[in-house]
């Protein structure tokens, strides 16, 4: 390291992934993948409608995407330590009020406030960090990172899905937000950085070069930002996110309740949704492998086909292996969707301009993870069934590979 300091065998960024890593352990756990429990709860307490929990529910997703463009610009101006401090504080209030929620606008309220702690705590500023971190080997470090996401429910969901039903959502709240707090704030300030050059290191672990921090200020500029987000690549690739994540929470959000609508068992229900998870986590090592070969933009459009097929098998199969087998289908595409968006930005407009450009293509999610998990509710409150909804959100998620390919590629854009 510069400046006199000797020279650490292990590179920092690795502490920092490893960080990340359980921070999105521990939030993804008991937001993204704890939403099912709590819908299922909020239902079968007779606190509300399926159809009320499932619009309320696409709140936390839409909420977490339009504070995207906040988080961008707070990330560039401020100590990333910060922001995601806010962002935890946001989340923990939200569960501790959980007693409180007793109406529709008090159920809107809490999913909305999870999202914004979400979104500013967890999920963006984690990424920017990883991306500004690494460039060689970006890839693997943002596939090791997010991994996160999906450990979360290997070994969180059971826990608080039978810590819930046990003592009740209410009862369960304050232990929810204890953990939060206890394991992601020391995270937060003890080991993470904003940029590597707050310790003398380049990403990968380099030496800064002479004139870096020009180019670094020419590419953060607002003027970078704002050719970024006319190109028609930006545009495309960022429908493409919408159709993927509409599909994407909306089968997520349901499947806690199609099982137990067919009978099986909280147990059984629970361990889907951790297979779900595992799935994601072992995915991610071929994915690596993969993306190296077919190239992030294509990976992407197979993660999109794969969904929607997995999602058109939910909706049709309910014998419980089979249902399982098309669970843990859905469940390989998931982190990997999340990541590989990162990846396709940063690769086609760097790092500079990442955090805002990654809020910006959240933003444009919103439509889809707000309209994806109501309208499935709906569908299957007028039906009576799920086959309905997983039939239409499995064809959105595929529809996501035509908006791909009228992107075209970042450089003819």
């Amino acid at each position: 390291m510069s400046g006199g300091q000797p020279r650490s065998r292990v590179f920092y960024g690795w502490y920092l992934v490893a960080a990340v890593f359980v921070v999105l352990t521990v939030v993804s756990g008991l937001t993204v993948y704890g939403l099912s429990v709590y819908l299922h709860a909020f239902v079968d307490e007779g606190r509300f409608s399926l159809g009320q929990v499932s619009f309320a529910s696409g709140a936390f997703s839409a909420a977490g995407g339009v504070v995207g463009l906040v988080v961008g610009r707070l990330l560039d101006r401020h100590d990333v330590r910060l922001v995601m401090s806010a962002g935890c504080v946001l989340m923990i209030g939200a569960f501790l009020s959980l007693p409180l929620v007793r109406s529709v606008a008090a159920l809107y309220l809490f999913y909305a406030v999870l999202g914004v702690g979400f979104g500013t705590g967890a999920l963006i500023p984690c990424t920017t960090l990883v991306t500004r971190w690494f460039s060689e080997r970006r890839s693997a470090a943002l596939s090791i990172a997010s991994t996160g996401n999906s450990f979360g429910a290997v070994v969180l969901v059971p826990p608080v899905a039978l810590l819930v039903g046990e003592i009740g959502l209410d009862r369960a709240s304050p232990w929810i937000a204890a953990l939060l707090a206890a394991v992601t704030l020391p995270l937060i300030w003890g080991v993470l950085r904003s940029w590597p050059a707050e310790l003398g290191l380049a990403p990968d672990g380099k030496v800064p070069g002479p004139g870096a921090a020009a180019a670094s200020a020419e590419d953060r500029s607002d003027a970078a930002y704002r050719r970024a987000v006319r190109t028609r690549f930006f545009r495309g690739a960022s429908l493409a996110f919408m159709l993927g994540m509409s599909a994407h929470f909306g089968g997520q959000t349901h499947l806690f309740n199609l099982m137990m609508g067919h009978g099986m068992s909280t147990a059984f229900a629970s361990a889907a949704i951790s297979a779900m998870a595992a799935s994601s986590v072992l995915a991610r090592f071929p994915a690596v492998w993969l993306m190296a070969r077919i190239g992030n933009r294509r990976f992407m459009a197979l993660l999109l086909i794969v969904q929607g097929l997995a999602l058109w098998g939910c909706g049709f199969v309910d014998h419980p292996a089979w249902l399982l087998l098309c669970i843990v289908a859905y469940g390989s595409t998931l982190g990997n969707f999340v990541t590989v968006q990162s990846l396709v930005l940063a690769e086609a407009y760097g790092v500079g301009i990442y955090a805002r450009l990654y809020g910006m293509s959240r933003v444009w999610g919103v439509p889809g993870v707000m309209i994806g998990p109501g309208v499935m509710g709906l569908l299957h409150q007028h039906s009576g069934s799920y086959l309905p909804g997983y039939l239409v959100i499995g064809a959105v998620s595929i529809a996501g590979v035509a908006a791909l390919r009228l992107a075209g590629r970042p450089q003819a854009a």
